[in-house]
């Protein structure tokens, strides 16, 4: 049994309320049929939001409660001496496993919950009277992250009255209004360690193509973006027929790179993975570029074509599966993942952790079974994981195992210390039944016995 969250104002609900109720009622809502006529489907819609409003808001109690509860938790002892990791990344864990969100993105609900619950209590009020959506509720918390919570109450209390009706650009203007009303010199402090944060991110469209985002200091933002334009309108005078993004794009990579693309072949060492039934022509199934995403299989046969006319592509031949398009396994000797069996993980998993709902790039190479604890050094017990899931896994009462059966995608199984159980299975790789070809007994043979041959 649970504990009722209290009210929003804060008052007591007498009653318990089992997890079990929780999740029939949400079996209700899942199943309701629409009904009625126009007005009555519009209240029905607005009931819902403001039903996922005050669910947001409940959630938000309950997961400071639990990391209130598990923080205080003596960590068991560790007889290996291993050094485990902090409390509040196993914690986020084990409420990222409870949400189907990334550990990272748990810890953040973790530290926002709280923030709200205690620092800004007319904010999570205005969440469970449905004033307010989740999201925008979490932007007030981000907004104050700078503030000690005297000051954070202060600008709650500021908000009050002006949250009803504030849109997502509005309501952060709000909190920038009021910051620097209350706390001017940690809104100081706040511009210099942005400018000191300085940093460029990227990240993959579903189109073929991606977003390269600097953070820069206004200034230099000012005189990259000029010197784009200037490059931009040097190409228009010139005659250039690309069009102006196309120039600044371009421009940008030339100056970075070293390589012109609108001239140049790019070279295929982008680890570009694509069944040979594509590859050929005779298959549709794309390909996929490791940590990226897919390409159409007509795109990947053109990069391949451009780079080897260029004397820039290398081919590598995979032995996989024939009919899950899993990749053979591979053992070592060494206590290290390196060399091919390193490149095998990489490719078997994509370059993307391992870890259920997380994204972030592979960091380390890890053994699913420590070796420690007699885990071999191979495919089967070896997964890529970003480096903040590979210290959670090392926290008290986690454990990892594998459960996929000979000939199947790799599977990993998860237990948390409060018993919250997640499973990853590997992606297949491209090719396979769309453009499926039979291999020999010979080849299925040299499939079991070697994983990579050059």
């Amino acid at each position: 049994m649970i504990d009722t969250p209290a009210g929003p104002g804060g008052d007591e609900v007498d009653d318990d309320l089992a997890a079990a109720d929780l999740h029939a009622l949400a079996d209700v809502v899942a199943a309701l049929v629409p009904s009625g006529d126009a007005v009555d489907l519009l209240d029905g819609i607005e009931a819902l939001q403001r039903l996922k409003a005050a669910a947001a808001a409940a959630e938000v109690v309950l997961t400071a409660r639990f990391a209130d509860l598990a923080g205080r938790e003596d960590a068991r002892a560790d007889r290996s001496g291993r050094r485990t990791p902090p409390r509040a990344m196993t914690v986020g864990a084990e409420v990222a496993a409870a949400t189907a969100a990334s550990p990272w993105a748990g810890e953040q609900r973790v530290l926002l919950s709280r923030r709200l619950r205690d620092d800004l209590p007319h904010t999570l009020t205005a969440l469970g009277r449905g004033e307010l959506t989740e999201a925008r509720a979490f932007a007030v918390a981000r907004e104050v992250d700078h503030l000690d919570p005297d000051q954070r109450r202060r600008v709650d209390d500021d908000l009050a009255p002006r949250l009803p009706g504030l849109g997502d650009v509005r309501l952060r203007q709000a909190v920038r209004r009021a910051c620097p009303t209350v706390a001017a010199d940690a809104e100081a402090r706040r511009h210099r360690r942005a400018r000191a944060d300085r940093r460029v991110t990227s990240r993959r469209l579903d189109d073929g193509t991606g977003q390269l985002v600097a953070t820069l200091p206004l200034e230099d933002l000012a005189a990259a973006r000029a010197a784009l334009e200037a490059a931009a309108a040097g190409a228009r005078a010139a005659g250039d027929d690309r069009t102006g993004g196309q120039v600044r794009a371009d421009t940008l990579v030339a100056r970075l790179t070293g390589r012109d693309p609108s001239t140049e072949a790019t070279p295929v060492r982008v680890e570009l993975v694509i069944g040979i039934e594509s590859l050929v022509g005779n298959g549709a199934e794309p390909g996929l570029v490791l940590g990226e995403g897919f390409l159409p299989a007509a795109l990947c046969t053109d990069l391949v074509r451009r780079a080897s006319a260029a004397a820039k592509a290398s081919l590598r031949r995979l032995f996989a599966s024939p009919d899950d398009r899993a990749l053979v396994a591979m053992e070592s000797t060494s206590r290290r993942f390196d060399g091919a069996l390193a490149e095998l993980l990489d490719l078997r998993d994509r370059r993307t952790c391992r870890t259920s709902w997380c994204d972030a790039a592979v960091r380390h190479h890890d053994h699913v079974v420590p070796a420690s604890r007699g885990g071999a050094t191979s495919a089967a017990n070896g997964q890529g994981l970003c480096e903040r899931c590979n210290y959670v896994k090392e926290g008290p009462g986690w454990a990892s195992w594998t459960s996929h059966p000979p000939g199947h995608p790799h599977r990993l199984e998860t237990v948390s210390e409060h018993l919250r159980f997640t499973r990853s299975t590997a992606p297949p790789l491209p090719g396979g039944a769309a453009g499926s070809v039979h291999y020999s007994p010979l080849e299925l043979r040299l499939a079991g016995s070697f994983t990579l041959a050059g």
